[in-house]
């Protein structure tokens, strides 16, 4: 659910300031600093495309984000897929850092809950192979696609809105849903493989 710390699980748990970044950032919700490091922002994807490619040939840390222009209007799962198009191109599983891929508002960028199609699919089931490590942030797991589940190694659950969500994540990932419904903001379960651990992101 919206205020359960999503994205500073991201900024304090997931990324680290030495890590090459990419982020779909519909909202803008990463602009200033990330780690210490500038996020350099690009509303066009032609120039977010250079921009990652030029990063990739370095062995430097990098933070990049997109972020939609305004007067376009909303981002669209069009705009969703051009960006994984992006990152799918920069793939290359001989690199020696893994290119951390945030795709913020899953949900909302999602046309299907079930297999993930277009390049976001491929992101989910081959990315890892081509150094790509994928994470999905969104608040309801019923309504994005169940290939992000099933293909992912490390899940963070974090406080859900309703006990139809905690049992809906049960269902997909075992945890019990009673212990779902009793976490608050900042709270998650780390779940990697089948087990599981209670963690809190503190500032």
């Amino acid at each position: 659910m919206s205020g359960c710390g999503k994205s500073s699980l991201v900024k304090k748990r997931l990324v680290k300031a030495t890590d090459q970044v990419v982020i779909f950032d519909p909202k803008r919700e990463y602009d200033g600093e990330l780690l210490g490091r500038v996020v350099r922002v690009y509303h066009s994807f032609s120039r977010f495309a250079q921009a990652v490619v030029a990063g990739r040939k370095t062995k430097q840390g990098f933070k990049i984000a997109w972020q939609p222009d305004l007067k376009k209007g909303d981002t669209k799962p069009a705009d969703f897929d051009k960006f994984c198009q992006i990152v799918w191109g920069c793939g290359d599983g001989h690199h020696v850092k893994p290119l951390k891929v945030v795709c913020e508002e899953v949900a909302e960028h999602s046309e299907t809950a079930g297999k993930a199609t277009g390049y976001h699919g491929k992101l989910l089931r081959l990315g890892r192979s081509y150094g790509i490590h994928t994470i999905n942030l969104f608040q309801r797991g019923q309504e994005v696609s169940k290939t992000i589940i099933d293909n992912c190694q490390h899940m963070y659950v974090m406080m859900q809105k309703t006990g139809a969500s905690a049992v809906y994540l049960e269902k997909m990932t075992g945890i019990p849903s009673a212990v779902i419904n009793d976490l608050q903001p900042l709270h998650y379960l780390h779940q990697n493989g089948k087990g599981y651990e209670a963690g809190l992101i503190r500032w």
